[in-house]
C-alpha cells in the first residue's frame, strides 16, 4: 500500500484525449501545474506545502482518538465570469453541479455499484456537504451566485479572482469560466479545471476553484455527462493529491489507494495494474475521483482520503473556519431561518417583439421572507407606463416603442431595485410602410424607429459614428477591434418593413471593413425574418476578404476612407406570402478590425439604384434649406423621406423642374416614381 510521507514530491502529469478530426489535448486538471508555478515564483511555497502536511499529520493523530461521525458543511459561492451570453450559464446548471458534488461526497451517487468488490471495504462517505450561500459577505440575501462580464473568461486563471471574490475563510469560491489558460500546460490544450491546495493564510486571490462551465454539472452547457471535474477539484481543495502522484515510488500520502504509474484514461481498464511494489499487489483504482479516468468511471473516495480531508476541515489554520457554527450562520446555511435584505434581479425570454406578442419575465431576486414585487415598464418614446405586482408576469405589449424596465422588491428586512435601460423593443406587427421602397441611412442614434441592436453581452455593440459615412453624416459601426474572442451575437436589426410591393426582393447595403492579419476569418451574416424575429433565415454570408479592403490594419482602430466603401446586393427569397420583413446584420468576429454599415435599401431589381444621378438631379446639393429638382419628364410623383424613412412630403409632378420645399438641417431621400416603378433616387443634404 502507499507509504505515508511527510510531504509530497510534486510531479506533473496530464492525459491526452483525441476527439474529432483534429488532435485535441484535454488536460483534466491543472492543479499540479498551478502549484508548480507558485513554487517557482514563491520560494516559500514549498515550505508552506510541508507545513500543511505537518498540520494535517498532527490533526489526524488528534482526530484518531475520537469516534464521532461529524458532517462538515461548507458554504459555496459561484462566480460566473462570462464573455458572452453563451457562457452565462443558468442557476439550474450551477445547482445541478452542486447536487452531483454532494452525492459524490456522501457516496450517494447512483453509480456506487460499479466500484469493484476488492475496493468496497475502503470506500468512504466523506461526510462533507456543500451548501449554496444564502447571505453575501455584507449580510444581504444571496442565491450564492455572482455574474461578471469579462474577457478574462476566455483566458482564465488566477486573474479572474481579482475581479470578484468573497472571503475565502467564510466561503468556497468557485469561478466558472469559458476557457482556462495556465502556465506550464501544453499550448492549445483544454484544461477542465484546477484548485488551490490549502495552506495557512492563503489569500482569496490564490484560493478556490476555477472550472470550465461546459464541465460543470450534467445539464445546460454540460448536458450529456455526469461531470466529475468539480468533485476532483474539491478533492484538491481539501489537500488530496492525484492517485498517480509521483508514480509507483512516491505516492499520494494515502495508505489505501494503490500506487499508479501514470494517470488513467477511459474506463475499459479494470485489469490495469501499473505498479507491483504494493503489498498486497492491487490493480489501479481507476474508480477513484483523484485519477484521470472518464467521468462515468469515477465513483469513489477512500477512507484514508477522508481522513486527510477531515484533518484539513478540523484545523482552523487550514479550512476549519469554514465549517464553524458561527460561519454557517453567517452564510445562512446552518438550517435556521435567515434574516437578510433582499436583492432584486430578473430576466426576460425575448427583448425584441412585435405588437400583440408576449414576453415572459422571470424573477431572479434573492430573498428569504415574503416579498412584494413592483415592475415599472416605461416606453422611452411615449412615456407610457405599465405597473405589474407579480413576480413572474407574462406580459402582452400592444404599443410599439423602446421600453425601460425596473423591478422593485420589498419585505420586512429591506428593499432593492434593479433597472435596465432600453431592455425591450416592440415594433408594429404589420411592419412600417415605406413609400415607395424601404431606404435607411444611419443618421439617428441607436435604437430608433427603424433600427435596434442585439448585444452578445460583451458590452460592445453597434453604435452611431460620425467618423465615416457612405452618405449623409453618420454610419453604424461595431468596435470589432476590441472584441477579445471569436463568435457572433452582436446584431443590427431593421424592421419589420411592410411588404406592400410584393416584387421587392433585393437588399443593398454599403460596408467598410479591414482585417488585422491575413488569418482573420470575420464573417458578416445577413438574416431575414417574416415572423417578427421569432425565427431567422440566413440570406447571405460575406467573408472577411470580401467584406472590406485588402490591406491590413493591425494596430489602430480602422476608419474607412471614401474609396473603401463597398456595396453588396442580396436577392432575398421566400417572401412570396410574407406581409412584413425584418433584416439582421450579425458580425461573427474572427480577429479583424472595425466594421461599418451605411445606406441600406430594399427594392425590386438589382439595377435601378444606378439611376440615381442619370435621371434626376438636385442643385444645390448640399443646400442651406431649399433646392431645385430636375427631372427628364413631367410625370409621376416625388417623395421626400427623412432619415427614419418617414415620408414627409409627397409632390405630384406637373413640370420637369420642381422647387423642393424648405427643410430643416438633415439628410433626405428623394424618390421619383411613375408607372408603379421607381425611376430615380437622390440623397439631399440640407446644411444647418
Amino acid at each position: 500500500m502507499r507509504l505515508l510521507r511527510p510531504y509530497l514530491h510534486l510531479s506533473i502529469a496530464f492525459s491526452l484525449a483525441i476527439t474529432g478530426l483534429n488532435a485535441q489535448i484535454i488536460q483534466r486538471c491543472g492543479s499540479d501545474e498551478q502549484l508548480a508555478s507558485e513554487m517557482q515564483n514563491n520560494p516559500r511555497r514549498a515550505t508552506l506545502l510541508e507545513e500543511t502536511e505537518a498540520l494535517m499529520e498532527a490533526q489526524m493523530a488528534q482526530d484518531a482518538s475520537g469516534t464521532e461521525s461529524v458532517l462538515h458543511v461548507i458554504p459555496v459561492v459561484f462566480h460566473v465570469i462570462w464573455y458572452d451570453e453563451g457562457d452565462n450559464i443558468s442557476e439550474a446548471q450551477l445547482l445541478n453541479a452542486l447536487e452531483i458534488l454532494n452525492e459524490d461526497m456522501r457516496r450517494m451517487n447512483p453509480d456506487t455499484a460499479l466500484l469493484r468488490s476488492i475496493f468496497k471495504p475502503v470506500a468512504a462517505d466523506m461526510e462533507i456537504e456543500f451548501r449554496i450561500a444564502k447571505k453575501d459577505p455584507a449580510g444581504n440575501c444571496s442565491n450564492g451566485i455572482t455574474r461578471t462580464q469579462s474577457n478574462l473568461s476566455l483566458v482564465a486563471n488566477n486573474n479572474v479572482k481579482a475581479l470578484i471574490g468573497w472571503d475565502n475563510t467564510k466561503y468556497l469560491n468557485i469561478w466558472v469560466v469559458s476557457n482556462i489558460n495556465l502556465s506550464g500546460t501544453t499550448p492549445g490544450s483544454i484544461t477542465l479545471g484546477y484548485s488551490a491546495f490549502p495552506y495557512n493564510g492563503i489569500p482569496m486571490t490564490q484560493d478556490g476553484i476555477v472550472i470550465r462551465h461546459d464541465n460543470l454539472g450534467s445539464i445546460g452547457t454540460s448536458a450529456g455527462t455526469r461531470h466529475r471535474t468539480l468533485t476532483h477539484e474539491v478533492g484538491h481543495y481539501v489537500n488530496l493529491y492525484h492517485t498517480f502522484q509521483g508514480g509507483c515510488s512516491q505516492g499520494d500520502n494515502c495508505y489505501d489507494t494503490p500506487p499508479v504509474a501514470s494517470s488513467s484514461n477511459g474506463c475499459n481498464n479494470s485489469t490495469q495494474n501499473t505498479c507491483s511494489n504494493d503489498s498486497p499487489d492491487l490493480p489501479d483504482m481507476v474508480e477513484n475521483y483523484m485519477d484521470y479516468s472518464d467521468d462515468n468511471c469515477m465513483n469513489t473516495f477512500t477512507q484514508n482520503q477522508k481522513s486527510r480531508a477531515k484533518s484539513v476541515l478540523n484545523n482552523l489554520n487550514l479550512r476549519g473556519k469554514l465549517c464553524t457554527a458561527a460561519n454557517l450562520a453567517f452564510a445562512g446555511v446552518d438550517g435556521n431561518s435567515v434574516t437578510c435584505s433582499p436583492v432584486a434581479d430578473f430576466t426576460v425570454d425575448r427583448t425584441l417583439i412585435c405588437t400583440g406578442e408576449q414576453i415572459q419575465f422571470t424573477d431572479l431576486s434573492a430573498y428569504q421572507t415574503l416579498t412584494s414585487f413592483h415592475y415599472t415598464i416605461m416606453d422611452q418614446y411615449g412615456g407610457n407606463q405599465k405597473h405589474i405586482i407579480t413576480a413572474n408576469p407574462l406580459l402582452t405589449f400592444n404599443a410599439d416603442g423602446v421600453y425601460d424596465v425596473k423591478l422593485e422588491i420589498q419585505n420586512a428586512a429591506g428593499n432593492s431595485m434593479k433597472q435596465f435601460s432600453q431592455m425591450i423593443t416592440v415594433r408594429p406587427a404589420g411592419g412600417t410602410t415605406y413609400s415607395p421602397f424601404f431606404s435607411a441611412e444611419m443618421e439617428n442614434p441607436l435604437p430608433n424607429a427603424i433600427w435596434t441592436v442585439e448585444n452578445n453581452g460583451d458590452n460592445i455593440q453597434w453604435v452611431r459614428t460620425s467618423a465615416a459615412a457612405k452618405t449623409g453624416s453618420y454610419s453604424y459601426v461595431l468596435d470589432n477591434f476590441n472584441v477579445a474572442g471569436t463568435g457572433g451575437g452582436d446584431a443590427l436589426i431593421a424592421g419589420p418593413i411592410a411588404l406592400s410591393n410584393v416584387t421587392a426582393n433585393v437588399l443593398k447595403f454599403s460596408h467598410a471593413f479591414a482585417r488585422k492579419t491575413s488569418s482573420d476569418n470575420d464573417q458578416l451574416k445577413i438574416f431575414t425574418s417574416i415572423d417578427c424575429g421569432l425565427t431567422w433565415s440566413l440570406a447571405r454570408l460575406v467573408p472577411a476578404f470580401q467584406l472590406g479592403i485588402s490591406t491590413y490594419q493591425p494596430n489602430l482602430l480602422y476608419i474607412p476612407a471614401a474609396a473603401d466603401w463597398k456595396e453588396t446586393s442580396v436577392t432575398l427569397t421566400g417572401l412570396n406570402n410574407a406581409t412584413s420583413l425584418m433584416i439582421k446584420f450579425e458580425l461573427v468576429s474572427g480577429g479583424g478590425n472595425n466594421l461599418y454599415l451605411d445606406d441600406v435599401r430594399f427594392s425590386t431589381t438589382l439595377g435601378e439604384d444606378e439611376l440615381v444621378e442619370t435621371r434626376m438631379h438636385i442643385a444645390p446639393n448640399p443646400s442651406s434649406g431649399s433646392s431645385n429638382l430636375s427631372l427628364p419628364m413631367a410625370k409621376g410623383t416625388v417623395f421626400i423621406q427623412d432619415a427614419t424613412g418617414r415620408v414627409i412630403h409627397e409632390l405630384q409632378v406637373s413640370q420637369a423642374d420642381i422647387q423642393l420645399p424648405t427643410m430643416p438641417a438633415g439628410t433626405y431621400s428623394v424618390w421619383w416614381l411613375f408607372d408603379s416603378q421607381r425611376q430615380g433616387l437622390a440623397r439631399w443634404i440640407v446644411l444647418p
